[in-house]
C-alpha cells in the first residue's frame, strides 16, 4: 500500500510540475528522479537495506501524504485552486491523525497563509478565515484521537505518552546536582533522582558526551543514542513500576497517571539552566536540516550549508528577475500598440512562471525549517523524521534554475 501511494504521489507531483512549467518534460523527469533518489539513498547509502515507503507503515504513508499536502498547498495558494485548498485541509487532518510529528502542518499552513495573503495580497480577512479553518483541522484531529481511544479503550482521552519526547531531551541536558532542587513534590523528586542516577551511570546524559571530533555531530549523535535508552530503558520502567507499586488502578488510569507524572517533570525541568539544552537543540536542529536534504556527516554538512545558501541565492536572483519583468510589463502596458499585445501576454506568462517557482520553493523551505526546528526540540533528528521534503527541495531548486535559464536565454 505504501509503495503504491508513493508511486501515485510521484506521478501526481511530476504532472503538476510539468503543467506549471510549460509542459517541460525535463522538469517532469527530474521531479520523478528526485523522489526516487530519496528511496535509493535510504536503501543503499544510509545502510538500511530497505526503503521507508515499504517497511515502516506510518512513515511510509506520511512521507507520501506530506508531499501531496505540499503540492495541494502550492496549488491552492500559488494557482488559486479552491479544490486544492479543500484537499490541503483534508491531507492536514490525515497527517495529524497519522503521526503526531505531522502537527508541523499547522504552523506550515499558518506561515504560508500569512506570507501570501497578508504580506503579498493584503487580504487580512481571508488569512484569518484560513487560520480559523486550520484550527478546526487541528481540533478535528484531537477529536478523532479521543474518539479512537473511546472506541478502543473506552476512555475519552488523547494519545498517551505525549510528554515523554520533550522529557527525554530535558533529562539529557539536566544537571542532577542542581535540578533536583527544582522539584517541590517529594515523590516526583525521588523518581527524577532514580532516573538521573541510572542515566548518569550509563553515560546517557550531556555531561558524559564524548568531546572528540566535530562537536555538533558528536553531541547530536550521543543525544540520539541516548534518547530511546532514557525513554524506554529508564523512564518507562521507573515511572510505570512506581505506578504499579503504589496505585491500584486500571490500564487507562495508569496511562493518565503516567502522563501526569511526566508532564510535571517537564514543567519542572523547563526551569533548568538552559545552556546545555540550547547547545543540544542547536546541534540537533542543524543535524535535522542536514538530514532533510542529505546525510549528517562532516563533509555533507558543508554540502548542505552550500545547498541552502544556493537555494537562497537562486530565490533572491529570481526575485530580481521577476521585478525586472514586472517593470517591463508596466512599460509595455503604457504603450497602446497592437503589435505589443503578444509580447505583453508572453511577459505575463513569464511572470506567472517565476511567481509559481518562488511560491513552491517558499512552501518547501517552510516545511523543512518547521520540521527541523520542531523535531530538534522534541526528538533526535534521524533521517526517517526529516526526509519528507528532500525530493521537494531539489525539485524547487530545479524549477528556479529552469526559469533563470529561460530568462537568460531570451535575453
Amino acid at each position: 500500500m505504501q509503495s503504491l501511494l508513493a508511486a501515485f504521489t510521484t506521478w501526481y507531483l511530476s504532472i503538476v510540475i510539468k503543467k506549471v512549467k510549460r509542459d517541460s518534460i525535463l522538469l517532469q523527469i527530474c521531479t520523478i528522479l528526485f523522489q526516487f533518489v530519496v528511496t535509493l539513498l535510504c536503501r543503499f547509502v544510509a545502510g538500511r537495506g530497505s526503503a521507508y515507503t515499504d517497511s515502516i507503515l506510518t512513515e511510509g504513508i506520511g512521507f507520501s501524504l506530506f508531499v501531496l499536502f505540499v503540492v495541494n498547498l502550492f496549488l491552492a495558494v500559488g494557482m488559486k485552486k479552491k479544490k486544492s485548498m479543500v484537499w490541503t485541509f483534508l491531507l492536514a487532518f490525515l497527517l495529524i491523525s497519522l503521526r503526531k510529528q505531522m502537527m508541523i502542518v499547522f504552523p506550515v499552513m499558518c506561515i504560508v497563509f500569512f506570507w501570501y495573503y497578508v504580506i503579498r495580497e493584503h487580504q487580512g480577512k481571508k488569512f484569518l478565515l484560513l487560520v480559523v479553518l486550520s484550527c478546526c483541522v487541528l481540533l478535528a484531529g484531537k477529536l478523532f484521537d479521543r474518539t479512537y481511544n473511546y472506541v478502543v479503550r473506552g476512555a475519552w482521552i488523547e494519545h498517551s505518552g505525549n510528554s515523554m519526547g520533550l522529557l527525554c531531551t530535558l533529562l539529557y541536558s539536566s544537571n542532577p546536582e542542581n535540578d533536583r532542587n527544582l522539584f517541590e513534590d517529594e515523590e516526583i523528586r525521588k523518581l527524577y533522582i532514580r532516573i538521573m542516577d541510572e542515566a548518569v551511570s550509563r553515560k546517557l546524559v550531556y555531561q558524559t558526551a564524548p568531546m572528540e571530533g566535530s562537536r555538533w555531530l558528536t553531541l547530536s549523535t550521543h543525544y540520539a543514542d541516548s534518547y530511546d535508552a532514557i525513554g524506554y530503558g529508564i523512564i518507562n520502567p521507573v515511572v510505570e513500576g512506581y505506578i504499579a507499586e503504589y496505585y491500584d488502578i486500571s490500564e487507562v488510569e495508569s496511562a493518565s497517571k503516567y502522563d501526569e507524572i511526566c508532564g510535571e517533570m517537564v514543567r519542572t525541568l523547563w526551569r533548568q539552566e538552559k545552556s546545555a539544552l540550547l547547545e543540544v537543540y542547536l546541534y540537533n536542529t542543524w543535524k535535522g536540516f542536514v538530514n532533510s536534504i542529505a546525510l549528517a556527516n562532516p563533509v555533507l554538512s558543508l554540502y548542505a550549508a552550500a545547498a541552502y545558501l544556493g537555494m537562497g541565492i537562486l530565490a533572491w536572483y529570481l526575485c530580481i528577475l521577476l521585478k525586472r519583468q514586472k517593470c517591463s510589463l508596466s512599460r509595455l502596458s503604457e504603450r497602446k500598440s497592437e503589435m505589443l499585445v503578444q509580447e505583453n501576454m508572453m511577459l505575463q506568462k513569464q511572470i506567472a512562471q517565476m511567481e509559481n517557482s518562488i511560491c513552491f520553493a517558499f512552501i518547501v523551505m517552510v516545511g523543512i525549517a518547521v520540521n527541523a526546528l520542531v523535531v530538534g526540540l522534541l526528538i533526535f533528528s534521524q533521517p526517517r523524521y526529516m526526509l519528507y521534503g528532500m525530493g521537494l527541495f531539489y525539485t524547487a531548486g530545479s524549477m528556479m534554475l529552469y526559469d533563470i535559464f529561460l530568462y537568460n536565454k531570451r535575453v
